[in-house]
């Protein structure tokens, strides 16, 4: 109870939250610029209380404040691209950004007609729209389809006397149509309840039409009806319509989106404001034709992509989240403690705090939790592991030199900030342009990888300090002791570039060579267009080759084989996938359901009969696919180049060189192995791919840093750039192995207990991992050598190492 009023006072008063945020910044502004020890832990105490506070009220009540995305609480997501209007020549006009609010406005309207739920609907680029509708079931999302797609563009005009005898002759082409008059095709249902089509001629002019509309109800009176009522200008245009016609004689076709929908007799003349449209008949049409006709849209919208999960796949989601990042969570604690002992259990509490400030901020604002972004909270720990692994190193290096472990703690946090500092700017950078272009799938985790990462600077940098000092200060904290399985070794890294390097070009050619190999089978439907449909079928497993022979039943109208997919997760059971490209999804799911029984098994809930498994399906348009293709590789391409500036300006150009091949063969080699291992290339990968960049770089970084130390030592005079590099190499292997092992566990819970995506995810990282650590030391170093010797027959000539001279001797960081 307590959390809750305390996020209500926080949280649902402006003044009260911008008060509390302008608090905590000067507190922040305070903490780094204050010089006084004393003072600095006080400071940063009360900022670690308050955030601590702010964030664990804001995630209070948690139902409320954490909110899942689709493929966490089911539902549907579309992503639909406004259509172009023609002018009176023909010409299609370009969206402007007003017909896409309009279209964005009605929308919300007609799907929140009752204000009972709460779709998400936002804008995406010049002329897409993405609408997010969490807990609808597959059933609800083709009504809602429909609904999203109707234009609802009304128009009354009037039949021609002999419709009955010339319109099919005219359709023929035997006849030809009258001044002033064309043929339109009219929907009805004949004695039987069949749907047939006739030919209708009407009146080429609109007598009225759906601006003149000022309210639409279904009919009290009339069973599949809706009562109109038309405006002033409306009610004037229908006078002067009906007041010359001749009852049950003469009458006037209702047109809906250039289709005939009805087309009574006049029953008395003049007809004024109110009419009724009738042969509504399907349940609910008439509430939502009501609907569409008081929200017309001015453009018409496309169903681009849609993905609709059901809520046993999304429970099924949550449970396998949950359990890998608990997995995740606990090896990674275990493992920090065993190595570090005390300074471990201060490295805890501040892994315990970057989960807390994590959640809090993702509450407060208002984002939501998707499945790529579980994927990348868990990874966020295992990175956020890399500072605190980072500053125990060099508090162990202070510690060897003998100083006291309240001066050794403090050199050891100040000598750690650069790097950790660098290391994370350049995994921001990746995450920032990932958001910036990413579709809605990977958008989740590049929010919650860039919230990660500020989070773990603040928790690593500034709480786990204040920790150690109150420690010191309370004199609870007397000593340290550390395992220390690796120890600083003189191996001749360097000395092996060439060959090195020359395997590397090779896995570069075969990853490569890996698509040209595959073509369109390297890409899933992300990128090539498709439908994908998935049943979450728990003990009972269907085979692969089974069933894509019943999906090369002719009458399905596949282009291509369907691909199937069995897959087994410890948590979750099976889960069949199917890949084709036939956008007709329900005769797809319907022929699967006809073979097997366990698909086709039925049960009753809140008293309507339902399938037992959902279909969870995924339509993606081969227009979209191509732009997203487009897109990820813009992305990539402005990471490295975002990196390779700040590198360049944060060291020198030929650590860019250095970093920027490092980076670029990481990535390569990632997406080879991908293909390489049976998998298709999907935008979660994209994701993946970049967070190995921003890893990639983050262990370069380390040795980067080390070696420009190095460089500004006196104790490094007269040393080759060989030398001293190799003597960076060596100094940080320790933290090198340990952050990465660290990392591999917490991404190994997401391969052993995540469902097929986390899975492909975990999956890319971990080659990413190994590659990435692989990179730093044998590719990263030689170009940063070979181009430094190019230019200058000494790395130190180019301007790093001639100010800041330092006497600190070489030891492992």
């Amino acid at each position: 109870m307590f959390p809750s009023m305390l996020a209500a006072a926080f949280f649902e008063d402006a003044h009260t939250i911008f008060i509390l945020g302008l608090i905590l910044l000067v507190l922040f502004v305070w903490y780094f610029f204050t010089e006084i020890e004393r003072r600095k832990r006080n400071v940063g105490s009360a900022l670690l209380l308050g955030v601590t506070t702010v964030c664990l009220a804001s995630v209070f009540p948690l139902k409320e404040r954490l909110k899942g995305g689709i493929d966490i609480v089911g539902g549907s997501a579309f992503t639909l691209r406004v259509q172009q209007r023609e002018d009176e020549s023909g010409k299609k006009e370009a969206v402007t950004k007003r017909e896409v609010d309009q279209a964005i406005k009605v929308i919300e309207q007609r799907l929140n007609s009752g204000g009972t739920s709460e779709p998400l609907i936002a804008a995406q680029g010049d002329d897409k729209i993405l609408v997010q509708m969490p807990g609808v079931s597959p059933e609800e999302a083709k009504k809602i389809r429909e609904t999203l797609e109707r234009v609802a563009h009304l128009e009354l005009r009037q039949v021609h006397p002999n419709t009955m005898q010339l319109a099919a002759a005219i359709q023929a082409g035997t006849e030809l149509s009258p001044p002033g008059y064309k043929v339109f095709t009219e929907k009805h249902h004949d004695a039987d309840g069949n749907a047939i089509t006739t030919p209708i001629l009407l009146s080429r002019r609109v007598a009225l039409s759906g601006t003149d509309v000022s309210r639409a109800n279904p009919s009290t009176q009339q069973m599949g009806a809706v009562d109109i009522e038309l405006n002033g200008k409306g009610a004037e245009k229908m006078i002067a319509l009906t007041e010359h016609m001749q009852i049950n004689v003469d009458r006037i076709a209702i047109v809906l989106d250039n289709e005939v929908i009805s087309a009574p007799v006049v029953q008395h003349v003049p007809l004024s404001k109110n009419f009724v449209i009738s042969g509504v008949d399907r349940p609910g049409e008439a509430q939502e034709l009501a609907n569409a006709l008081m929200n017309p849209l001015e453009n018409g919208l496309k169903v681009e992509e849609e993905r609709s999960v059901s809520p046993l796949l999304g429970a099924a989601i949550v449970k396998q989240g949950v359990w890998s990042g608990v997995l995740g969570l606990t090896l990674t604690f275990l493992f920090v403690l065993a190595y570090y002992r005390v300074a471990g259990i201060v490295a805890i509490l501040g892994l315990i705090l970057n989960t807390i400030m994590l959640f809090g901020v993702m509450a407060i604002c208002g984002f939501t939790f998707s499945l790529p972004g579980i994927a990348g909270m868990v990874l966020t720990i295992g990175v956020a592991v890399d500072a605190n692994v980072l500053i125990n190193e060099r508090l162990r290096e202070e510690l060897d030199h003998g100083k006291s472990l309240k001066t050794a703690i403090s050199a050891a946090y100040d000598k750690a900030f650069s790097a950790i500092l660098d290391a994370n700017v350049t995994s921001l950078i990746t995450a920032i342009i990932l958001f910036w272009l990413a579709s809605s799938t990977v958008k989740g985790f590049a929010v919650t990888l860039t919230i990660g990462l500020l989070c773990s600077m603040f928790s690593a940098i500034l709480a786990t300090r204040v920790l150690f000092r109150w420690g010191v200060d309370l004199g609870v904290l007397k000593k340290l002791s550390f395992l220390n399985l690796i120890k600083s070794k003189h191996f001749d890294f360097l000395g092996k570039r060439v060959a090195c390097v020359s395997v590397s070009i090779v896995l570069t050619l075969v990853s490569i060579g890996a698509f040209f190999w595959k073509q369109e089978r390297a890409f899933g439907i992300d990128f090539t267009g498709g439908t994908r449909i998935q049943f979450l079928t728990g003990a009972d497993a269907i085979s692969n080759l089974d069933a894509e022979k019943v999906l090369a039943d002719a009458s399905l109208n596949l282009h291509k084989t369907a691909y199937v997919q069995d897959e087994q997760n410890p948590t979750s059971g099976h889960l069949l996938t199917v890949r084709c490209d036939s956008r007709d999804t329900d005769v797809v799911i319907a022929k699967l359901r006809e073979h097997y029984p366990v698909l086709s098994e039925k049960v009753t809930k809140d008293g309507k009969e339902t399938y037992k498994i959902d279909a969870s399906h995924e339509e993606v348009s081969a227009l979209v696919g191509s732009g997203f293709l487009k897109t990820s590789g813009l992305a990539l391409g402005l990471g490295l180049l975002g990196i390779f500036i700040y590198v360049a300006i944060r060291f020198e150009f030929s650590f860019a060189v250095g970093a920027f091949v490092a980076i670029l063969h990481d990535c390569i080699v990632s997406a080879g192995a991908v293909v390489l291992l049976g998998r298709e290339l999907s935008l979660i990968h994209v994701g993946a791919i970049l967070t190995i960049a921003g890893y990639s770089i983050n262990d370069t970084i380390i040795i980067f840093d080390r070696i420009r130390e190095n460089m500004r030592s006196v104790n490094f005079t007269g040393h080759s750039l060989e030398e001293i590099m190799n003597e960076a190499i060596n100094s940080t292997l320790s933290r090198t192995i340990l952050t990465s092992t660290a990392t591999l566990v917490s991404v190994l819970s997401l391969a052993i207990l995540g469902g097929a995506s986390l899975r492909d995810f975990s999956l890319v990282i971990l080659v990413g991992i190994i590659i990435g650590t692989y990179s730093s030391i044998f590719v990263a170093s030689p170009f940063v050598l070979w181009w430094g010797r190019h230019r200058a027959n000494k790395l130190r000539d180019d301007g790093i190492g001639t100010n800041d001279v330092t006497e600190a001797k070489p030891a492992a960081n």
